[in-house]
């Protein structure tokens, strides 16, 4: 099975490399930048590539069987995040290659109730990144009913749950008592393993997330029986986001969806259990416990 990955050098591109390896894959892990390359594993091939040169990105979907896209754009900028999409999917033409799109929870808006969201839900972005992704979806929906080889794989927030190496506190972008959802990215990898392998999984949007939400107290609560510790939450409210944009340019970009931190957009995953299992799925109480121990 020969696997391009795009976006490999980010968070979720190195676990779907090192899952995709551990199943003797024929991998090539494309980055934008240079100096992010890996010559580790070395039977991962590492290639840079501008995002919008379809002719080198041709060259390398000629041979894939599968073409993984994990990219995403600066938080603070995503301008030019269609014309890189649309470069992909120009390149994938005349190809046997199957397309794998990773998304995110952006193009719902702020939910009308506290029900789960399915697959099938209408969608209404609030946001510009929102509109974005769901312009996206839609050309990607388009293609699909052309029976063409393309999938959604939607995913929550990845965990990220310290702000230095001790850590001394954790933070949080919402009301703490508030749930929200989170997967951490090797299950998020183990998850795209069992999609992409499976041929009637094309032509299909998934969702897949890790533990029940869980709310910042919670996080706490957890952290802190952990490491035997009181640990603070500092909560980065939109206040506090506002005021740091004025100096950090992805405060500036938070500042769009934090929305999603007060009104939860909380996925159902019932048509990916159902078909696969969720056996594979760590608690929260083993993710931060990982987490922790890396610090």
């Amino acid at each position: 099975m020969n696997i391009v990955v795009l976006g490999a050098s980010g968070r979720i591109g190195r676990a779907i490399l090192q899952k995709f390896n551990d199943q003797s894959s024929v991998l090539t892990a494309v980055s934008r930048f240079a100096n992010q390359l890996s010559p580790v594993p070395s039977q991962i091939r590492w290639v840079s590539l501008d995002p919008h040169d379809v002719s080198g990105h041709q060259a390398l979907f000629a041979y894939a069987d599968i073409v993984i896209d994990a990219r995403n754009q600066r938080y603070d900028d995503w301008s030019g995040y269609p014309a890189m999409i649309d470069a992909t999917l120009a390149a994938l033409e005349n190809t046997r290659a199957h397309y794998v799109y990773i998304d995110n929870i952006y193009l719902y808006g702020q939910p009308a109730s506290s029900s789960r969201v399915a697959e099938d839900i209408v969608r209404h972005p609030i946001s510009v990144k929102g509109k974005i992704r769901l312009d996206i979806e839609n050309h990607l929906r388009d293609l699909m009913a052309q029976r063409k080889p393309i999938m959604i794989v939607r995913f929550p927030d990845f965990y990220d749950i310290s702000t230095d190496p001790l850590p001394r506190f954790l933070r949080w972008f919402g009301p703490p008592h508030l749930p929200h959802q989170f997967i951490s990215t090797r299950d998020g990898a183990q998850a795209l393993y069992r999609l992409v392998m499976d041929p009637d999984a094309y032509r299909e949007i998934w969702h897949v997330a890790g533990d029940e939400p869980i709310t910042g107290l919670g996080l706490q609560k957890i952290a802190q029986e952990i490491l035997g510790r009181k640990l603070p939450l500092w909560v980065f409210g939109p206040r506090l986001v506002k005021l740091l944009g004025f100096v950090n340019a992805p405060a500036r970009g938070l500042q769009e969806t934090q929305y999603l931190w007060q009104y939860p957009v909380i996925l159902n995953t019932d048509k990916f259990v159902n078909r696969y299992g969720s056996a594979f799925i760590h608690s929260h109480q083993a993710v931060i416990r990982e987490l922790l121990n890396r610090q």
